[in-house]
C-alpha cells in the first residue's frame, strides 16, 4: 500500500510510546515508576465532573456548533478580557478537541510548502511535526544553556522571506523554563519587522512556581494582537487531560480559517465537555492552587535529588510538573558492562531494568537530557531517585 508522504515524514510520539510501554509493563504486574506522562494524577475536581453529570442529564449530548457552544466561547472571551485585558469578539474563539488540535488546525491555515515555521529548543515534540503535516520547515533553534531562554540571535538568523510563524511556549514543555521580558521583546521587535504570526501555546500557563504568573507577550505588546494566536485548553491546570477540550483567540481571519477546516475534519468537540469546561473556567483559583502548591513541593523533592546525582545537573523548572536533566557526564561511560550511547539508550535502560518511565531529550530536541514528570505522588518520586542513585553506583568509565 503506498502512503502518503506527509506521513511516512513524521515519527510517532515518542512520549507516548513510552507511556504505553510503561502501561503494559504495569498490566504484567511490573512495579514500573511511570515519570513519562505529560498529565495531572489528581482527579478532576469534583465542581467539574458535577457540571459534567448535570449536562448529561440536562440532555446536552447531541450535536453542537463545529466552533464550540455559546456559553463556553463567551466563557473563553471573559477569560482574556480579564487576564490580557484584550476584548475578543465571539469571530475570534474557537473550541476543539485539546489544545493539539488547535494548534494542528493553526498550522494547517497558515502554512504552505515551502514556508518556514521557527521553534525554540527544547520544545514539545509535536510542533516539527505539525509544520511537516503542513508541508512546511520547522527552523530548530539551538538553546545556549541550562536557563532555555530565547536564542533571539539564531531567531533573527532564522526570519527571512518564507518565514512565517514562530511557536513560543512559556512555561515550555519539557524544560519549565519560562520566557523572561527581554525575550518576548525581542520576538515582538522581529514580528513586527518580519510580518510574523506568532502562536503562543500557553497550556501550562496556572503551573508556575516563582512568579504568581508568566510574562506574556501581548501584556506587554498588546498592539500584537492582529497576529498573535493564544491556544490553551483545559488538560494541565484543571486535570482534564482525557475529556479532550482546547480552545485559541485570534485575529478573526485566522479563526475563521481553523473553523473551516474543523468543520471538515472533527466538527464540534464533545458537547457535554464543553459544559463541564465551562465549570472549569468559572472555578475559584482554590482549586487551580491546590494542584499547583502540591505540584511545587514534589519540584523541591525531585530536583536536589537529580542534581546531587555525579554527573547530572538539573535547573529549577519555574512551571509545569517537569524536570528536565542533564545526563551528559553519563555518555561515553559504562552501565553494568554496557557502554551508554546517548539518552535515548539511556532511557531504554531505565525502563527495562530499573522499571523507571522518563522521556529521552532526544524527542525535544535535546540530546544528553531526560526528562522526569512530577505528576505523581512523593512515594514514586522518592523510590525514583533511589533506583536512579542505585543505578549512578554502578558507572564506571570505558
Amino acid at each position: 500500500m503506498h502512503l502518503a508522504t506527509r506521513v511516512q515524514s513524521i515519527s510517532p510520539s515518542p512520549t507516548l510510546a513510552i507511556s504505553a510501554r510503561a502501561k503494559a509493563l504495569k498490566a504484567a504486574g511490573e512495579a514500573v515508576l511511570s515519570m513519562a506522562a505529560g498529565e495531572p494524577d489528581f482527579p478532576t475536581p469534583e465542581p467539574i465532573r458535577q457540571a459534567c453529570v448535570r449536562a448529561l442529564e440536562a440532555g446536552h449530548t447531541g450535536y453542537a456548533p463545529s466552533a464550540g457552544v455559546p456559553e463556553l466561547r463567551q466563557a473563553v472571551r471573559e477569560r482574556y478580557r480579564t487576564e490580557l485585558g484584550l476584548a475578543y469578539g465571539d469571530d475570534q474563539v474557537v473550541v476543539s478537541c485539546g489544545a493539539k488540535q488547535c494548534l494542528y488546525n493553526a498550522m494547517q491555515s497558515l502554512l504552505e510548502p515551502g514556508d518556514r515555521a521557527v521553534v525554540q529548543a527544547p520544545y514539545w515534540v509535536s510542533y516539527p511535526a505539525q509544520i511537516r503535516l503542513a508541508g512546511a520547515e520547522p527552523v530548530l533553534l539551538p538553546f545556549e544553556d541550562d536557563r532555555f531562554g530565547l536564542n533571539g540571535d539564531a531567531l533573527e538568523a532564522a526570519c527571512g522571506a518564507r518565514t512565517r510563524l514562530v511557536i513560543l511556549n512559556s512555561p515550555c514543555n519539557p524544560t519549565g523554563s519560562v520566557l523572561e521580558d527581554e525575550d518576548l521583546d525581542r520576538v515582538a521587535g522581529l514580528a513586527r519587522e518580519h510580518d510574523l504570526v506568532v502562536i503562543c501555546d500557553d497550556i501550562y500557563d496556572k503551573l508556575v512556581y516563582d512568579v504568581p504568573r508568566p510574562p506574556h507577550i501581548l501584556l506587554r505588546h498588546p498592539d500584537l494582537a492582529d497576529r498573535t494566536l493564544v491556544v490553551n485548553g483545559v488538560s494541565k491546570a484543571y486535570s482534564m487531560t482525557g475529556w479532550r477540550l482546547g480552545y485559541a483567540v485570534g485575529p478573526a481571519e485566522l479563526i475563521a480559517a481553523m473553523r473551516k477546516l474543523q468543520d471538515q475534519s472533527t466538527s464540534n468537540a464533545t458537547t457535554f465537555v464543553q459544559h463541564a469546561a465551562c465549570a472549569a473556567l468559572a472555578c475559584p483559583p482554590s482549586v487551580v492552587e491546590s494542584m499547583r502548591a502540591e505540584f511545587a513541593r514534589r519540584r523541591e523533592r525531585i530536583v536536589p535529588r537529580l542534581d546531587a546525582l555525579p554527573g547530572v545537573r538539573c535547573a529549577r523548572p519555574a512551571g509545569t510538573f517537569y524536570a528536565f536533566a542533564s545526563f551528559e557526564g553519563w555518555i561515553g561511560r559504562e552501565l553494568a558492562g554496557r557502554a551508554v550511547e546517548s539518552t535515548l539508550q539511556l532511557a531504554g535502560m531505565l525502563l527495562e531494568d530499573r522499571r523507571v518511565a522518563v522521556v529521552p531529550g532526544e524527542a525535544f530536541g535535546a540530546p544528553g537530557y531526560l526528562r522526569f514528570s512530577f505528576a505523581c505522588s512523593t512515594e514514586v518520586i522518592d523510590e525514583a531517585m533511589d533506583r536512579m542513585e542505585a543505578l549512578a553506583a554502578g558507572l564506571s568509565e570505558r
